[in-house]
């Protein structure tokens, strides 16, 4: 189960990673990712919420 959740992460790193420039959009597309890796690897939903929107606002500079 760890194996899976760090090659879906590692997916959606590479993917922002790949982009000659970081966009909101980008950010957005790469956090859904996340959600939908974590909350498969059955992270509780509030922790995936948490999670995502410190993320979120650390990376969009808010």
């Amino acid at each position: 189960m760890f194996e899976a959740l760090a090659d879906k992460l590692d997916d959606a790193w590479k993917k922002l990673r790949g982009q000659n420039k970081i966009s909101q959009s980008n950010i957005q597309e790469s956090l859904k990712e996340v959600r939908r890796a974590l909350i498969s690897a059955d992270v509780n939903l509030q922790v995936v919420k948490g999670f995502i929107a410190e993320v979120e606002k650390k990376s969009l500079g808010a």
